[in-house]
């Protein structure tokens, strides 16, 4: 699912929790809508400043209800945005790199194995490298552990 329907979801999710919130605070406490407008975005937010409580049994069972899923809901909304901002950057990161040209050095630095060409697979490496998506010091581990294996141990 594309970061932008996960965000857009939640918030929905997060706008219906109010809005179910706001209702049985209307309905089941006896507060006038605005009152139960402010208890429900100060509840669900966890702010809650502690000068409006939920008085009557069944309101408090509700709310207990309400808050648990109302807080997930705020946190993942958090997390997704979180996860939208970190997604820009690496998109923003990807396209600056992909879009520089190469210089000498850095065609020289592409190739691994230092036989003055560089191939696709260099490049890609090179190019990964630079979008901070993968480390060499690693790859070259994954290439040693790959060349120790014979067809005894795999």
């Amino acid at each position: 699912m594309r970061i932008r329907m996960k965000v857009g979801l939640t918030l929905g999710v997060l706008v219906l929790c109010i809005g179910v919130g706001v209702g049985v605070m209307h309905f089941v406490e006896q507060l006038g809508w605005l009152d139960s407008f402010y208890l429900s975005v100060m509840s669900v937010t966890t702010v809650g400043y502690g000068d409006r409580t939920f008085k009557t049994l069944p309101g408090r069972v509700l709310a207990a209800i309400w808050l648990l899923v109302s807080t997930l809901a705020v946190a993942r909304a958090f997390l997704y945005l979180a996860e939208a901002r970190v997604d820009k950057r690496h998109r923003s990161l990807a396209k600056w790199v992909l879009d520089q040209d190469m210089t000498v050095a850095e065609f020289l630095a592409a190739d691994i194995d230092n036989n003055g060409f560089v191939s696709k697979s260099e490049y890609v490496v090179y190019k990964l490298e630079k979008m901070e998506r993968y480390q060499r010091k690693i790859f070259f581990k994954s290439v040693a552990s790959l060349r120790n294996l014979t067809l005894e141990t795999a």
